[in-house]
């Protein structure tokens, strides 16, 4: 789970912000050591038993959809030829990121735009929803948070003419109910923030991540990869 992809640190800081110079040796990293970057949706018929996959198999994902997603960690992704999924927060395409910029928790940075969006899915990335507007969903009525997951959903969709199936919680905030309105919205996934690895039977609106941070050296990276594996 990455967020930020840029060398500037007036975009933020390092725990939503992974310098380029690190993302590219974390990439190297999963290439030499036998992992093997996989699509969200190869992954998901994984999940379900319909499909295998290679050994140590890693799914890349972006929350939010920040303009330096395109700017820094699309050539290094094409440079190994790996997939990725970005999570776009639908009313801020094209615009900046007022979800946490207008509340003063973090800098106001550029998001992606509709054109960048269209040439990223060109090269292998695959976009998802974040809702209409990154809302605490557990915090709003459940009306509100069906028009956040279910306008998303549309939104994007008309904007972009392609299905939009795979959602990612913001703030990692969920509970059962939210979980059902993602699903009843048509939804075929949606990640969580919750730390692990999914296996085959896994709930899939409740799927794990690996948050991944400018702090982490190399070793750290390595160590995070690892250390769910045991927890089965």
């Amino acid at each position: 789970m990455y967020h930020k992809v840029t060398p500037d640190p007036r975009s933020g800081g390092l725990g939503l912000r992974v310098p380029p110079e690190k993302f590219a040796a974390q990439m190297r990293y999963l290439r030499e050591h036998g992992y093997t970057v996989v699509s969200l949706d190869d992954a998901v018929a994984f999940l379900k038993g319909v499909k295998s996959l290679p050994p140590k198999p890693v799914v890349i994902t972006f929350d939010d959809g920040y303009r330096d997603n395109y700017l820094y960690a699309l050539p290094i992704l094409a440079e190994y030829g790996y997939p990725a999924t970005i999570y776009l927060v639908a009313h801020a395409v094209g615009r900046y990121n007022f979800f946490d910029a207008d509340r003063g928790v973090q800098p106001r940075n550029k998001m992606l735009t509709w054109e960048e969006i269209r040439e990223m899915r060109a090269k292998g990335i695959t976009f998802g929803a974040h809702t209409l507007d990154h809302p605490h969903l557990t915090h709003i009525s459940l009306e509100e948070a069906r028009r956040q997951i279910a306008g998303a959903k549309k939104f994007l969709e008309e904007k972009l003419g392609w299905p939009v199936v795979h959602f990612s919680y913001p703030y990692g905030d969920f509970n059962s109910q939210v979980a059902a309105i993602v699903a009843a919205a048509g939804y075929q996934t949606a990640v969580t923030s919750r730390q692990g690895v999914n296996y085959p039977g896994a709930n899939l609106y409740t799927l794990k991540r690996i948050r991944v941070t400018g702090e982490y050296n190399l070793q750290r990276f390595a160590y995070e990869l690892n250390r769910y594996l045991r927890e089965r």
